[in-house]
C-alpha cells in the first residue's frame, strides 16, 4: 500500500480546499508547517502519534462516507461546498485529537521520508483496526 494513501488521506480535501487551511495555517510570522516539516521521527512524543493515528482513522470515516457524495455532485459548486464541508469536519477531527492541521501536515511529511517513522505508524494503524 502507497504511503500516500495511508497516510494522506487529508490530501485530496486539503489541496481542493487550500483557502479554507491557509487561515488557519498561517501564523504572523509566516507557516508553521515549515517549521514542523523540518522534525523528525525523534521529535514526535508517543502521544502525538497516537493522537496522529486516530486522526488518521477518524479522517479516513470521513473520506468514504463523503467522497461518494461529491462524485455524484450535480455541480462543480455543490462539490466544492461539499469538499468543504468534508474538510472542515477532518480539520474538527484533527483537532479533537489535539493537533494542529500543521502538525497533522508535519507527521505525514516526515513519515514520508522517514522509513522508521513510516513503519511505526503503520503498526499503530494496524493496532486499531
Amino acid at each position: 500500500m502507497s504511503r500516500f494513501l495511508v497516510l494522506g488521506a487529508l490530501a485530496f480535501a486539503f489541496a481542493l480546499s487550500f483557502g479554507v487551511l491557509s487561515d488557519r495555517a498561517e501564523t504572523a510570522g509566516g507557516s508553521l508547517l515549515m517549521q514542523f516539516a523540518q522534525a523528525d521521527a525523534a521529535d514526535y512524543s508517543e502521544g502525538q502519534l497516537e493522537a496522529y493515528v486516530d486522526a488518521v482513522v477518524k479522517i479516513q470515516e470521513i473520506d468514504q462516507a463523503w467522497q461518494p457524495r461529491i462524485e455524484d455532485a450535480q455541480t462543480s459548486g455543490e462539490a466544492a461546498a461539499l469538499t468543504r464541508e468534508a474538510t472542515e469536519k477532518m480539520i474538527a477531527e484533527v483537532e479533537a485529537q489535539g493537533l494542529t492541521v500543521d502538525e497533522y501536515n508535519s507527521i505525514t511529511q516526515a513519515a514520508e521520508q522517514d522509513d522508521r517513522l513510516y513503519e511505526r505508524i503503520l503498526a499503530m494503524l494496524a493496532e486499531r483496526r
